[in-house]
């Protein structure tokens, strides 16, 4: 589903032949501040936010009204904020039990998650009532993208009411999500902080407990990362959108479209992705010849996320207006200087390689 192989094996021939500045002394320094400094932070707020979910959705099914609704739809809005703020980081923790699909599913191009729940919600499939059970479902009927097509209509209007028997079943069926989606977060906040945990692989690569073998080798774990996240907004979540004319644009490839959260999304994933790059502080490892790197990445970032937030409209009723469906190609554009920036000159600079196998096989 994620399987960008042959962009990412493009990017990492052209990398080889920028040839590396000279070599980082040691790369250990930059692996704690992205952990410190980022990593940890964004997980502690994403679970931070989803632990708020559950209330939001038994208040607004309770009482339906335009008080617990709003209310609901800004806590969804404040997780899916939180989770672009993370999603990128395709490695260790996210990674491990399907963790990153079970948070959302996507991309979805052939409408397998819309399928599904219309299928189990038809037949009133009382298992889906039960975090713990819908845990082991499939990651298709789990997770926000599933949160997303329960509680709001194609107009992104909030549509729980738990006043009618389908209406306390679907509604069960939210909380359920609610309450997976805040245990999976949970989880990833305890994987992150404890002190044995993955930061120990990374931070003690020669202890022989990962597949980690040397401080370069964490960072260019953390480095890829960021690269793949470039790489899934560019050629996943925008490509798709706009396709090669305004004719053939599709909002609803849009991730987070229908409950108009997708500028919100994809503008917390770029952040994220800035944020993460800085806080490794690589400034220092940077010979004078390449210092414009980083200022010049900045300027792309900036560039990119006022881009999206100069966006009017939600994308699910405005992509197919000239001035909305410019602003996103631009941004495609952007975006894939940004990638071939940091994936091309900056790991060049800093002596990194990597397969961005991230998005291999999967």
């Amino acid at each position: 589903m994620r399987n960008f192989a042959l962009t990412a094996a493009t990017l990492v021939l052209l990398g080889f032949q920028t040839g590396p500045s000279q070599a980082v002394e040691d790369y250990t320094p930059h692996v704690r501040q992205s952990i410190e400094t980022y990593i940890r932070p964004a997980f502690d707020r994403f679970a931070a936010a989803a632990g708020e979910l559950p209330k939001a959705v038994e208040a607004t099914c309770a009482t339906p009204d335009t008080t617990t609704k709003s209310a609901f739809a800004e806590a969804y809005t404040n997780v899916i904020v939180s989770f672009g703020g993370v999603s990128f980081l395709r490695f260790g923790p996210l990674i491990e039990d399907h963790r990153l699909d079970r948070l959302a599913f996507m991309p979805d191009p052939r409408g397998i998650t819309q399928r599904q729940i219309r299928k189990s919600l038809a037949e009133v499939d009382q298992s889906l009532t039960d975090a713990a059970t819908l845990a082991g479902k499939s990651v298709a009927l789990q997770g926000l993208t599933a949160l997303q097509l329960v509680a709001f209509d194609k107009e992104a209007k909030v549509v729980l009411d738990g006043s009618d028997e389908m209406g306390a079943f679907t509604c069960a069926y939210a909380k359920a999500i609610a309450e997976n989606v805040a245990n999976i977060s949970g989880a990833l906040r305890t994987a992150w902080h404890k002190p044995d945990g993955y930061s120990a692989t990374l931070l003690d690569p020669q202890s022989g407990t990962g597949h980690i073998r040397s401080p370069k080798e964490a960072i260019e774990t953390i480095f890829n990362s960021l690269v793949t996240g470039l790489i899934v907004i560019r050629d996943q979540e925008i490509l798709p959108t706009v396709g090669d004319e305004i004719k053939k644009a599709r909002a609803s490839r849009f991730p987070f479209s229908r409950s108009a959260n997708g500028i919100a999304y994809v503008t917390a994933e770029m952040e994220g992705i800035r944020d993460a790059l800085n806080a490794a502080g690589f400034e220092t490892a940077l010979p004078e010849n390449f210092a414009w790197i980083l200022p010049s990445l900045k300027f792309e970032f900036d560039n990119g996320i006022d881009t999206l937030k100069g966006i009017d409209g939600p994308i699910r009723t405005e992509l197919k207006t000239e001035a909305v469906y410019h602003q996103l190609n631009l941004f495609y554009i952007i975006s894939g200087s940004l990638r071939d920036t940091m994936a091309l000159e900056l790991a060049g600079a800093l002596d990194l390689s990597g397969g961005f196998n991230a998005l291999d096989g999967d």
